[in-house]
């Protein structure tokens, strides 16, 4: 059975790999129209399609998906793919070394937006075209890939979108896969689109940083072309317009399809109704703590660090006490489920008030039947279970990330909000890896450890664990 399975999977990561060298295509266009070196790109397109259609035809089988292949192959690719897209990072001109390569990788393909990068713009064009070209593939397109590309997967095909998707509702995009994936798509770049247009002819910057910024919005991962974030441009309407896709890019992606089925039914969520109740919270705190003339960066950086995007229009290391807080706090709460942001999301800390308002009305009526429901459905004992669990765990993972940092000599704010942020797959942190900072100065150990955190975030933690479990394996 172990062997089916590695068999199935490396057949599943190459044909995904065949299609995913493609991507390199836009930077090497990139490359040959701003004069810069091509070649690299040309390598890495042709060392990656090599390597994928000998793990898709030498690993060929007919052999059926099952849940515990789902959890496999998608844990693996989200190694795997960073890999593969480290090599424009390590060869001439930008050259970083292995490790630094693969954290940049692992930041953009995860969405986080944590960099090593001092100085961003001293890298060419077409490296930064293809930074924040990995942010996009990493949000939703690779999973709109996989459905569009492996239609054989059938039925099983679901227990991949749904490490990708997790959530306690069974209200998710799962009719047939081939619809969903020109839905997703459709979705996906049509809101690219606009933000691009919207900055570049509205607010008019320009061309390049309109197409950058657009790319890493939508699937709220932060990488911009300068070392200042959005706050070099000093543009208002800009930022206004990065707000507004930043908060479509962090809600449900069932509310757009709905709201493009003409259907408002979906904005009553309770989900989304508390995903406004936070926000509003989060930015009057901040206006409290930063005065009211600070309007727009606290509404910026709110949204900014709850959809996970990472965005910084200034230096929000720098402020209150009380302000940083609310900011390491938006960063464990994170988006909406089925969004592209990071985070242990919304709708979990829903179910937790639900589960824990119940119990405390058990407690004062022992006898009293209280049914747990969101959106006027029912919650089995078992997915409250599962969200308990995860959430231990993600506080666990936490923990022992940040002591095992602050053993490698960082500060305790440093320590965790550097875990947080790239846990919760939102890049900038506290400390010394601020806004206005990198991460580049870590040491190795450190890196590999955000790294972990990166990939564990990505994939809602048990994706990642359950392959360590022997019965995924032997079945």
């Amino acid at each position: 059975m172990v062997r089916q399975r590695v068999k199935l999977a490396l057949h599943i990561i190459g044909s995904f790999l065949k299609f995913f060298a493609l991507a390199y295509i836009v930077p090497l266009v990139a490359a040959v129209y701003y004069g810069e070196d091509w070649r690299i790109f040309l390598y890495s397109l042709l060392l990656t399609l090599a390597i994928g259609l000998i793990l898709e035809f030498g690993f060929r089988t007919t052999r059926e998906i099952e849940r515990a292949d789902g959890f496999i192959i998608v844990a693996f690719t989200w190694l795997l793919i960073p890999l593969f897209g480290i090599l424009p990072y390590i060869f001439p001109p930008v050259g970083l070394g292995f490790l630094d390569a693969f954290f940049e990788a692992m930041s953009g393909f995860t969405t986080t937006g944590a960099t090593i990068l001092e100085v961003v713009e001293e890298l060419p064009r077409s490296a930064l075209l293809w930074r924040s070209l990995t942010q996009w593939l990493g949000g939703m397109g690779v999973i709109a890939l996989f459905v569009a590309i492996l239609p054989r997967l059938g039925v099983g095909g679901s227990q991949l979108f749904d490490r990708e998707f997790p959530g306690p509702l069974p209200e998710k995009l799962r009719p047939r896969f081939r619809t969903t994936a020109r839905l997703l798509w459709t979705i996906y770049a049509g809101f690219t689109a606009a933000e691009m247009a919207l900055l570049y002819f509205l607010a008019r910057l320009p061309l390049f940083d309109s197409i950058c910024i657009s790319l890493s919005t939508i699937p709220t991962g932060g990488f911009t072309p300068h070392t200042q974030s959005i706050g070099f441009y000093g543009n208002p309407l800009a930022e206004y317009i990065i707000m507004i896709f930043m908060f479509l890019a962090g809600t449900r992606f069932i509310i757009h399809y709905r709201v493009l089925q003409r259907s408002l039914k979906a904005l009553k969520g309770e989900e989304f109704k508390l995903y406004l109740i936070i926000l509003a919270v989060a930015i009057s705190l901040l206006m409290l703590a930063q005065g009211l003339s600070s309007y727009r960066e606290g509404i910026f950086q709110a949204i900014s660090i709850m959809t996970t995007t990472g965005f910084a229009t200034s230096d929000f290391d720098g402020w209150s006490s009380g302000a940083r807080m609310v900011l390491v706090a938006l960063m464990f709460i994170g988006a909406c489920g089925g969004s592209t942001g990071g985070g242990t999301k919304v709708m979990r800390a829903l179910t937790l008030i639900r589960h824990t308002g119940g119990m405390m009305r058990k407690a004062i009526s022992p006898k009293a039947v209280v049914p747990l429901k969101l959106d006027h459905k029912p919650l089995s004992e078992g997915i409250v279970r599962d969200i308990i669990s995860f959430l231990f765990l993600y506080i666990l993972v936490a923990v022992l990330a940040s002591i095992a940092l602050a053993f490698l000599g960082l500060d305790l704010e440093t320590a965790i909000s550097a875990v947080a942020a790239s846990l919760g797959n939102v890049g900038p942190g506290l400390g010394g890896v601020g806004p206005t900072l990198n991460y580049a100065w870590l040491p190795g150990p450190a890196k590999v450890i955000l790294i972990m955190c990166m990939w564990l975030g990505r994939l809602e933690l048990f994706a990642v664990f359950m392959i360590f479990s022997p019965r995924v394996w032997k079945g």
